[in-house]
């Protein structure tokens, strides 16, 4: 961190300002997936920041909402649990961009990546609690609302064609549609959706500091190696995730698919972190390396591709336990994987 994050001020204007924004970005439009880069951008500039600008946002979300409930008539049924699945991610993101110097709470100093993890699988519990713990809240019926909507767009798409659309709308209906949100959610599909907002989010308020305070992105990836033994918690998770699929024991099965999610993570941001560090090399000429940067970009857009793409990354992340594919040239040694 930089030496102004090392002073306990805070700007309270600015925060209150991303404060309200993050919570209004969370109830209003299109906008609403970025609705915690405004808390990542005011956690970045202190430490004393980060923790006002969480509890600030938690305060005008909950006012938000009951103001939000009150002009729908709908009550304040449901309005604890929307209250918790904001505080939760809130607060799971501030750690991520402050760590523990940056809130109040005695929380341990890990890496950003473990920080992403830890607050992935916190926050997707709570997640799964909203939606399928309660039914009147706020998310849980914007996602019934999309499921709908989906339904609609599925069955309409069979045309004039009666067979098809008859067996769509015994099969994709929106109940069915929410039936495999959930299984897909506690097989690992929650985690990975909180990390991608995690991660999205934290993107863009870094993008923002960049552009307003001026200050240089730091790229941690590069130096990045997952502990040795995770190889073991993979192959385990594998044999695991077969083994109770099997002899149908869900609960275990749905413990070993999480496990193996976290896992091939891990695994993803070694082997981005590899191919990070070797464009960064300076031996690659600079009209290769823009050439390469721009390869990256269109494959990351391309469907299929870069499912391709994101396996072989795994892969790559996966070799490096046996070969050291980020030699250092200090002293031409390689790196000890779980550094």
């Amino acid at each position: 961190m930089d030496k102004e994050d090392i002073e306990n001020k805070i700007p309270l204007f600015p925060v209150l300002v991303c404060a309200a924004l993050s919570a209004g970005m969370m109830h209003f439009g299109f906008l609403s997936f970025l609705f915690l880069a405004p808390l990542g951008f005011a956690a970045m500039h202190s430490n004393a920041a980060a923790s006002f600008v969480f509890a600030a946002a938690a305060v005008f979300n909950a006012i938000f909402s009951l103001i939000l409930r009150s002009f729908h008539g709908i009550g304040i049924s449901g309005l604890g649990v929307d209250v918790l699945y904001f505080t939760s991610v809130a607060f799971g993101f501030v750690w991520i961009m402050a760590g523990r110097k940056g809130l109040i709470l005695p929380l341990p100093q890990v890496r950003t990546l473990y920080r992403f993890i830890i607050a992935s699988v916190f926050t997707s519990f709570v997640f799964m609690f909203v939606v399928l713990g309660s039914r009147n809240s706020g998310f849980a019926a914007m996602i019934s609302a999309q499921a709908e909507a989906f339904s609609s767009i599925l069955i309409a798409s069979a045309g004039a064609d009666a067979a098809r659309r008859s067996f769509l709308e015994q099969t994709m209906t929106a109940e069915r549609i929410l039936e495999i949100l959930r299984d897909v959610s506690m097989r690992g599909g929650a985690v990975v959706s909180m990390l991608l907002l995690f991660f999205i989010n934290r993107r863009t308020a870094v993008l923002l500091d960049r552009l307003i305070r001026r200050r240089k992105a730091i790229l941690d990836l590069p130096g990045f190696y997952v502990p040795v033994n995770t190889i073991w918690a993979l192959s385990f998770s594998i044999a695991a995730v077969l083994l109770t699929r099997l002899i149908s024991l869900r609960v275990l099965e749905i413990a070993a698919w999480n496990v193996l999610v976290v896992c091939v993570i891990l695994f993803l941001a070694q082997g981005a972190g590899i191919v990070i560090f070797i464009l960064a090399r300076q031996t690659i000429p600079p009209m290769l390396r823009l050439f390469l940067h721009i390869m990256i970009f269109v494959v990351i857009l391309s469907p299929g591709i870069n499912t391709i793409a994101l396996t072989a990354l795994v892969f790559l992340g996966i070799t490096e336990n046996w070969l050291p594919l980020r030699v250092q040239k200090k002293d031409g040694l390689p790196p000890t994987p779980g550094e």
